[in-house]
This record gives structure tokens, C-alpha cells and sequence, in this order.
């Protein structure tokens, strides 16, 4: 993986954008990751 890649999933991790877990999305399926870009 690129840098770049690794840096921005370390920057979502750290700033909580992106969750890993079982989260239900409005579709009623289960996710493994949320990532919230709000």
C-alpha cells in the first residue's frame, strides 16, 4: 500500500472517522467498518 494510503487510514483511525466493529447500515445489512465522513 502507498503511503499516502497508509497515512490517511492512520488519520481516520486516530481521528475516529473510521470505526471498526458490527455497525447495521439503513439497509438493515451488517457492516464490519463505519466510516464517518460528516
Amino acid at each position: 500500500m502507498t503511503d499516502y494510503r497508509q497515512e490517511f487510514i492512520q488519520f481516520a483511525l486516530d481521528h475516529d472517522a473510521l470505526k471498526f466493529g458490527e455497525f447495521t447500515l439503513k439497509s438493515g445489512r451488517i457492516s464490519p467498518y463505519f466510516f464517518n465522513a460528516g
